[in-house]
């Protein structure tokens, strides 16, 4: 009887054991059977929607964030700001000569091919470990424009964003409105297509097939294992959220199931997006550029491909169009591209950034226009008119007229040369007369409203008088911030916050930056009301690669979605690509004398009419991101009528399929550099010269070498290396052998480290042949291909989005054969059980896979693969425009 009771006894802890380990695994799971989805909005909204309220006329003015409105306080531990973790060090750090800055992006010791002997490692973009997971530096995103948040289950209530009276309102007759009338008659884009043969239809659509197969492998990978979520882990399995959690792969594969004929996958994802709920995230500030292009577009481009058919689409498009249009603002109608969100950081006044990117705030031109006309609402199309009168007049005003620095400052403040010397309270408020304060008037602006030029904008009601009353001194104010170490004390520039996925964050730290930028940041002055400016930095950078390509790529592409009804943009194009032409083209030395053309990046430290010794170098470049210009130039060429530019076209394409060619996998390098042949002779492939590029300093580099040997010679201890009562080691027959006498463990391995730099230094010090022999091998580098700074494959759609626009222009077969030749190397090389996979390095037939796969995988890189096969008439760019991220939306009709 007692051991019977006993028994029962144990039973009954085995039973409840095992409950409460079912409980805890179920609690942490996040394998890839987990399906997760945002929960409904509680209050979806409308359009169109109704303006906020109207300030009391008693409120007290609330002066822009200070450092502290950025710090955690009592107030907020509730909301996502203060749940957000930081993200995991990398395991591993790049090699210090090999990756600088964004994108791989050389630094100022790579801007020219001189100077590169140093040797990369045979897997310079692998992570140590299982090669699984990447180390953050290696995903090419700089800022927060990419922040991955996993937080605890919690019982505190979420936070949603609450439509907040702006500080700095537009009346509506400032608004800049968008054009109507009917549309110019445009140049037919798209080539007259000839009917195939049998032969060749049923080829086509074979290999169509197979692109759409492709396309469901990695769609039904995400349904099963993220579902909900940003992005699938295609090696693992489950999810990742990086850009906020609001299912961007499932918008950003939208209209690529409608265009692929997944009707019934399209309503299923359409069923999920009326989930997603805008209005709060698990992170505290919105990328503004990604959400726009991935997000925002993702929803216009389905609304448009599926024939206006699901109204939920324009309504959740215009829902978080909504929260998105508070990053506009600030004193200067300039957005801030990390906008915070939150109804407790929303409320409060904020600038646009001091340090911007190019493409960042250059590119939401498209999005805004086409909800603008959607919608019939200006307040959009006002949004991103500013940006381009801005633009405009920036673009004659650089160290490279034609051409737009990379970092731009867009805070509006640094124009303010009558605030240098002002002092304000350290609440940031400036004592002015009431009147001033008041936050009843509605602000406009110190920049006029439209730009002469622009044949579409309405007449500027003239802005309002800035106030010339110069406040008297508190006892509490302090001078205005005068170095770099002040303003970090002064502002918070949040480091980067503001940059987007290949931006460069700004050295704030250098010397004589930022040094003589005073800013007087309350609501009621003007100190922060100018328009675009080139950072107070002493060199400027120009390339139309990462951080700026998307800007010169909207140009042509609002032309044609406001049916050619603002002249603006085809001028501003026209003296972007002069310029390009003049200073940024290049022919390179390779193998063959194939004709081709690359871009590369010219850093500026005086304007380039005032050149002198050394105050301009180039990178002479292949990036892949870089790889769109030839669909640009080729739209541009038709568009615009600029003859020649269809021929430039094909030779930068052709230089990007030349860069898939080249490697192991068929597959191009992120980033590599090249060697440029003389403008104006005759470019032929020249060993010697190629030779001596791979080696530029071969007496510099064996004196260095030889003395670095010396040295550790001298530095050496023989003691280290005695044979007896030493320190053992076995080797891998198990034998042991005494590697020390008389060391401590410190003493071996500063030992083991001094031997492998003598050694490297022995690399080094060897003839020239035998040291470009060594680099050749030991980095696997194709025939006139000086460095490769990035080996990875990120799944980019670039090289054969210009692919695409050539066969669509010119109706060549040529392309389409091409592309294939891309599609297969690019599917064997990274496809996985689940889904698709960035690669770490090209020019291994093995190398290790990412784990990340992005939402442009499916939105553009699959769905350009499949229109380049498809019949022309789908997505046809006489009838549509495609957004930086392939999203379609509809011409206006002639």
């Amino acid at each position: 009887m007692f051991r019977a009771r006993r028994y029962r006894v144990s039973l009954v802890f085995a039973v409840i054991f095992v409950l409460i380990f079912i409980h805890f695994s179920r609690s942490r799971d996040t394998s890839a059977s987990t399906v997760s989805i945002p929960a409904p909005v509680d209050q979806p909204k409308t359009y169109p929607q109704r303006p906020p309220p109207a300030a009391p006329n008693n409120k007290e003015p609330i002066a822009p964030e200070s450092p502290s409105s950025h710090e955690p306080t009592s107030e907020s531990v509730s909301t996502p700001a203060q749940q957000v973790e930081k993200p995991a060090a990398p395991d591993s750090k790049p090699p210090q000569d090999l990756v600088s800055g964004a994108h791989g992006q050389a630094s100022s010791k790579d801007s020219s091919v001189a100077g590169q002997t140093t040797t990369s490692s045979s897997d310079n973009g692998s992570a140590k470990g299982d090669g699984l997971e990447v180390p953050p530096y290696s995903l090419d995103y700089h800022g927060h424009a990419r922040l991955e948040v996993d937080l605890p289950e919690t019982n505190r209530p979420t936070v949603h964003w609450k439509q907040v009276q702006e500080h700095y309102p537009l009346a509506p007759g400032n608004l800049i409105k968008l054009p109507t009338g009917k549309s110019k008659a445009l140049p037919r884009v798209q080539a007259a297509f000839r009917d195939e043969t049998t032969s060749d239809k049923i080829q086509r659509v074979q290999r169509l097939s197979t692109i759409k197969a492709a396309f469901e492998h990695a769609w039904n990978g995400y349904k099963t294992s993220a579902m909900g979520h940003d992005e699938i882990k295609p090696l693992r399995g489950g999810f990742r959220d990086p850009f906020m959690g609001w299912a961007a792969t499932l918008v950003d594969s939208l209209d690529t199931l409608w265009i692929m004929d997944l009707k019934d996958e399209f309503a299923i994802a359409v069923d999920q997006v009326k989930k997603i709920d805008f209005t709060t995230s698990k992170r505290d500030e919105i990328p503004v550029f990604e959400t726009v292009i991935r997000y925002l577009g993702g929803l216009l481009g389905a609304y448009d491909i599926s024939g206006h058919k699901y109204d939920v689409l324009l309504e959740k498009a215009v829902e978080l169009a909504d929260i998105v249009m508070g990053a506009f603002d600030t004193p200067n109608r300039m957005p801030t591209m990390f906008y915070k969100w939150a109804p407790h950081d929303a409320a409060k006044p904020h600038l646009a950034d001091f340090d911007t990117t190019l493409a960042e705030i250059g590119s939401l031109s498209v999005e805004f226009t086409r909800l603008a006309q959607l919608t019939k609402q200006d307040k959009y199309y006002d949004a991103i008119a500013r940006i381009t009168n801005e633009l405009e007049k920036l673009q004659g005003q650089t160290m490279l007229p034609g051409l737009w620095p990379l970092k731009i400052d867009a805070s509006g403040c640094r124009t303010a040369a009558s605030q240098l010397n002002h002092e304000v309270p350290r609440n940031g408020v400036v004592d002015t007369e009431p009147s001033a304060l008041s936050p009843t008037p509605v602000h406009t602006p110190a920049f006029s409203s439209a730009s002469p030029s622009s044949s579409s904008a309405s007449p500027s009601t003239p802005p309002m008088p800035s106030s010339t009353h110069t406040p008297p001194l508190a006892q509490n104010e302090r001078p205005l911030p005068t170095d770099a170490q002040s303003y970090t004390n002064f502002f918070d520039r949040r480091d980067g916050g503001s940059l987007h996925i290949d931006a460069e964050p700004a050295n704030y730290d250098a010397p004589n930056e930022g040094a003589n930028s005073g800013v007087s940041s309350s609501s009621g002055d003007k100190a922060c009301s100018g328009g675009l400016a080139a950072p107070p930095s002493p060199k400027q950078k120009f390339g139309l690669g990462a951080r700026g390509d998307s800007t010169y790529e909207y140009l042509p592409k609002e032309y044609m979605l406001l049916g050619g009804l603002n002249e603006q943009y085809p001028a501003m194009y026209k003296k972007a690509m002069n310029a390009t032409r003049e200073h940024l083209l290049f022919q390179p030395m390779v193998k063959d004398e194939r004709d081709l053309r690359f871009l590369s990046t010219m850093t500026l430290t005086r304007p380039i009419a005032e050149q002198v010794p050394d105050s301009a170098s180039a990178t002479y470049e292949g990036t892949h991101l870089g790889c769109f210009a030839g669909g640009m130039f080729a739209l541009g060429a038709k568009l615009f009528g600029i003859e020649g530019d269809l021929d430039l076209a094909a030779k930068l394409t052709n230089a990007c399929v030349w860069a898939y060619g080249v490697t192991k996998t068929g597959i191009m390098p992120e980033h590599f550099l090249l060697v440029p042949c003389k403008k104006g002779e005759p470019c032929v492939w020249n060993e010697i010269e190629y030779w001596n590029a791979l080696d530029p300093n071969e007496e510099q580099r064996i004196a260095e070498a030889e003395k670095a040997i010396e040295q550790k010679s001298k530095a050496s201890d023989p003691t280290k290396r005695s044979t007896t009562n030493g320190i053992r080691r076995r080797d891998s027959s198990g034998k042991w052998h005494v590697i020390a006498d008389s060391a401590s463990t410190d003493d071996l391995i500063n030992h083991d480290e001094d031997e492998v730099k003598k050694q490297d230094a022995k690399d080094k010090a060897v003839p020239h042949e035998v040291f470009v022999t060594q680099r050749i091998m030991n980095e696997r580098l194709p025939p006139g291909v000086a460095r490769i700074l990035n080996r990875a494959y990120l799944l980019r759609p670039e090289a054969i989005e210009s692919v695409f626009y050539m066969f669509r222009i010119t109706g060549d077969n040529y392309w389409r054969e091409r592309g294939w030749e891309m599609f297969q190397a690019v599917s064997k090389y990274t496809r996985t059980e689940i889904a698709h996979s960035a690669i770490n390095d090209v020019t291994l037939e093995k190398s290790k896979m990412r784990d990340t796969m992005e939402s442009f995988w499916l939105a553009e890189t699959l769905k350009y693969f499949y229109l380049l096969f498809a019949d022309p008439s789908v997505v046809s760019l006489d009838d549509y425009v495609l957004n930086t991220e392939a999203h379609p939306l509809k011409r206006p009709a002639y």
